[in-house]
């Protein structure tokens, strides 16, 4: 029995085949909406063709989620009851008391643990045949062979750098067929279902690495970031995240402090200092410095000759409600970066995902918007501040969640049209209604993550000289590919050709400093440089920066 009221009811295996009897039918009946019928396929020329045992196909797939925040959550309980039972899940964080109002996998009992764990626990207890493994950690943990064992990732992350990352990671996994063709092996393809809320609002996206636009390739849709003049900051905050980047950036300013120990106290600079009670006692109290008292003229050589007078010894700080105190010892003061050695240890960074250290910053960011009469400083924007994080509305969560698992559903059955390639959800349009729509991404030529770099063989004698080859194969043989680097142009050779071997050692430069050093290689084999079967790399200038082509070297 339990004595705090009935626990969860337990789905059994017969209630769970009802369950899913429903998309077992789906999957039986034809379709005049396979995948086929859409405008972006999977597969070229692949085709829906129904059969129940597809169901098979969804509950063997492996599935990463990542990310067990509040639309991991909803995604992961979206595929345990979509079928998939064989689900992985990663995270790098722990549960906040703050998290329990929308992230419902977690209960009070559980604020500390990893999301991950308590997640994937929570998910195996209440649906039998559903095996969720959890990882506590982050993405950059695990490397190329750890993500390429998944048929699928779907990705709900609160932050744009682990997105880049793992876009960056799934477009390295593709790889191309060995007939040079410079097709994609198809096999290589792991699809990323990305998905993203912002209040109420929030996007699906299906992005097929090497195949659509990635998310590299729109990164120029974020607005840019919203950066503060540092005298804005220190001088004249005016919003309650102000004061909570302020305090972030002073925990890693050393300049203050000198060589000798000593701490040089800037006006406006937040301070903690110490009084002596009338009863004896000591207390502690934050202020602004709004005067040195007794600060040295420092263009007085004779005060100069004497760096002790540089320091100032007095100050006049104005503490919360206004009132000033004068005669304040600098001995009885530290700045941000002194408490914050003080209490963790000089070789201590900042960690944003631990609640000490956030709970150090709010309390010191609170006590600035008192200073300055800012309202509205919460424990929450503090974190959101600090981390840069996207606010989150539930029911955008569940309705997110579920357009991402359909996505990934889609693409193990074929029974669907897929996404091509983002589908926007606005909970609270102009209109004054709800309004979801889908637009398609084009591939950036440029994109530095999935560049179309396809290997295209070449066949020289291995007793060919570097001038010969890249006069003959790289200037004028036209080899290279260059229809895509600029939509448009006419380019069809490389003007300033730089060569380098798989390794990315440079053997070939056309201008500069480097090229004359590089002169003598002209007259070597290429053999000397790259071995049969090895794959060479050429950039150029003019292609603009992150634009390159290979080329797989075979001897005869």
């Amino acid at each position: 029995s339990n004595p705090t009221g009935p626990g969860p009811t337990i789905m059994n295996e017969q209630q769970l085949e009802e369950r899913w009897a429903s998309i077992r039918a789906l999957l039986s009946r034809k379709s005049q909406f396979g995948i086929e019928t859409g405008s972006l396929n999977f597969v070229d020329g692949m085709a829906y063709e129904p059969d129940p045992d597809l169901m098979s196909m969804v509950q063997t797939a492996k599935v990463l989620c990542v990310g067990a925040g509040g639309l991991g959550c909803e995604i992961l309980k979206d595929l345990a009851l979509t079928g998939f039972q064989d689900i992985h899940v990663i995270d790098l964080d722990t549960i906040d008391v703050t998290n329990l109002n929308r992230q419902f996998l977690f209960r009070k009992k559980d604020v500390g643990c990893d999301k991950a764990s308590v997640a994937a626990k929570f998910i195996n207890e209440r649906i039998p045949s559903v095996n969720v493994k959890s990882y506590f950690g982050k993405l950059q943990d695990y490397d190329s062979e750890w993500f390429s064992q998944f048929n699928i990732v779907i990705a709900g992350l609160d932050n744009i750098e682990a997105r880049r990352w793992l876009n960056q990671m799934l477009c390295s996994l593709v790889k191309y067929e060995d007939d040079d063709s410079g097709n994609i092996d198809m096999t290589t393809v792991i699809p990323l279902i990305d998905g993203g809320t912002e209040g109420l609002k929030g996007q699906a996206r299906v992005i097929l690495p090497m195949k659509t636009s990635c998310f590299e390739c729109t990164m120029n849709m974020f607005p840019p970031a919203q950066t503060k003049a540092v005298c804005t900051l220190e001088n004249h905050p005016r919003q309650p995240s102000d004061c909570a980047i302020y305090v972030y950036m002073k925990i890693d300013d050393d300049e203050s402090i000198q060589e000798s120990g000593e701490t040089i106290y800037s006006k406006n600079e937040q301070v903690c200092i110490s009084l002596n009670n009338a009863d004896g006692q000591s207390s502690e109290e934050y202020g602004i410095v709004i005067e040195s008292e007794n600060a040295v003229d420092i263009t007085d050589e004779d005060s100069m000759a004497d760096d002790s007078n540089l320091i100032p010894k007095t100050f006049s700080i104005r503490v919360a409600g206004g009132e000033i105190r004068t005669n304040v010892l600098g001995t009885n003061m530290s700045n941000i970066r002194e408490q914050w050695i003080a209490e963790f240890g000089k070789a201590t960074k900042v960690d944003k995902d631990r609640r000490e250290h956030m709970s150090w910053i709010h309390e010191r960011a609170a006590a600035r918007a008192a200073l300055f009469n800012i309202q509205g400083l919460t424990y929450d924007r503090t974190l959101g501040s600090v981390k840069n994080i996207i606010p989150a509305v539930a029911s955008t969560n569940a309705v997110i969640a579920s357009a991402c698992v359909l996505e990934a559903f889609k693409c193990l059955t074929f029974s669907g049209q897929l996404c091509n390639t983002y589908l926007l959800y606005n909970g609270q349009s102009m209109a004054g209604g709800v309004s979801c729509d889908t637009m398609c991404f084009e591939r950036d030529p440029e994109c530095l993550a999935c560049q179309d770099t396809k290997e295209k063989t070449i066949k020289i004698p291995s007793t060919m000289k570097v001038s010969d080859f890249v006069d003959n194969f790289i200037m004028k043989h036209g080899a290279l590919d260059l229809s895509t680097v600029v939509e448009g142009s006419d380019l069809t050779f490389p003007k300033d050709p730089v060569v380098y071997d798989s390794a990315g050692e440079c053997f070939y430069v056309t201008n500069g400093p480097l090229a004359a050093f590089k002169a003598a290689n002209l007259v070597e084999e290429m053999s000397n440089f790259v071995d049969n079967g090895e794959v060479i790399t050429i950039t150029d200038p003019t292609w603009g920066k992150n634009v390159k082509r290979c080329l797989k070297i075979s001897y005869l």
